[in-house]
């Protein structure tokens, strides 16, 4: 599992390399996708290599080659499809909870309308 600075970069890099291949990306353009700033980058970037998420293929001065590799955008894929399920089942509580209330509230209702009807009987 990654953290949040590796996840962000690891992003940055998928969607700056929409192709597939390559890309030659400066480190104030991956910087901008990090919370914090760009002190850590080439670290980040070593870090996602060393996993094979990424493959670096050069760092030079801020100037850094790389392309994703499968388990990064697999990652990616995989951490944005549990982010929708969860945003699935959040609404899906929410829905039911509102219907539980609503039905709570008619029942109650309705039981306090029969029970005045009986005891003016």
């Amino acid at each position: 599992m990654l953290d949040e600075r590796s996840a962000a970069l690891l992003a940055a890099v998928n969607d700056a390399c929409t192709g597939g291949g390559f890309k030659i990306i400066e480190q104030e353009e991956l910087a901008r996708a990090l919370p914090g700033g760009e002190d850590d980058v080439g670290k980040t970037l070593s870090f996602l290599a060393e996993n094979n998420f990424i493959e670096l293929r050069y760092a030079e001065e801020g100037t850094y080659c790389v392309r994703p590799m499968p388990a990064g955008r697999t990652f990616l894929e995989r951490s944005q499809r549990e982010k929708r399920e969860r945003e699935q089942s959040r609404r899906d509580v929410l829905f039911h909870a509102a219907i539980g209330a609503f039905l709570g509230g008619f029942a109650a209702a309705l039981l306090m309308g029969l029970a005045l009807l009986i005891l003016r009987a």
